[in-house]
């Protein structure tokens, strides 16, 4: 199913916000290919995938380094600070034997190294993603990762087909396919306006 550009940036205009960065316009577009070159047709999937990036991005939609820190670094120091804080309770961007870090990368934050393993072997690139942590910032292994994990269930278990079927249409609640409840009802509201963008 192929989305209309003109019509869905002219609604997001009025539904979010009525002037976009050329680096937003990339990101949505990089989405918006994802899903026209996809077999895929249920637009509340599509809709409640746009929330998220939206949401994890803190509105940017450009894959970010984990507490928007600008370099690895930062990323790393902002998660020990949470960990020695108490309010987390491993230190998963601790390097690891290999010298890599697996603090939180991409559109939505993928965490640890063995889901990294995981994510890769589902992209089909092997061991390339745990290698190469830092591929979760690029922009079209970022769109990957959201729409295989949001699909298959490969963060929490749960996917986009619990709570978007022929039966069932449940915004708030989906929230459980990335992290529990955290701003369930807000990313709820934007996935309504997003799936008006796309109407």
């Amino acid at each position: 199913m192929t989305i209309d550009r003109k019509k869905f940036f002219d609604s997001y205009r009025i539904q979010f916000q009525p002037t976009l960065t050329q680096i937003q316009v990339d990101g949505y577009n990089a989405i918006l290919n994802y899903w026209d070159n996809s077999s895929l047709s249920d637009l509340r999937w599509l809709a409640y995938a746009l929330a998220t990036a939206y949401h994890e991005t803190g509105e940017l939609i450009e894959p970010v380094r984990e507490g928007f820190c600008k370099t690895d670094e930062g990323s790393i120091q902002a998660v020990t600070d949470l960990y020695n804080r108490g309010i987390i309770a491993e230190n998963y961007a601790a390097p690891e034997p290999n010298g890599k870090s697996y603090f939180g990368r991409g559109l939505v934050q993928l965490t640890f190294a063995g889901n990294y393993k995981k994510m890769g072997e589902a992209l089909g690139i092997g061991t390339r993603l745990y290698e190469t942590p830092s591929l979760a910032l690029d922009l079209n292994t970022s769109v990957n990762i959201l729409f295989k994990g949001m699909i298959d269930g490969l963060f929490t278990g749960r996917g986009l087909a619990h709570f978007f079927n022929t039966t069932t249409t449940d915004w708030i609640d989906a929230r459980q396919i990335i992290n529990g409840m955290d701003k369930a009802d807000t990313i709820a509201d934007y996935a309504q306006r997003f799936k008006h963008c796309l109407s």
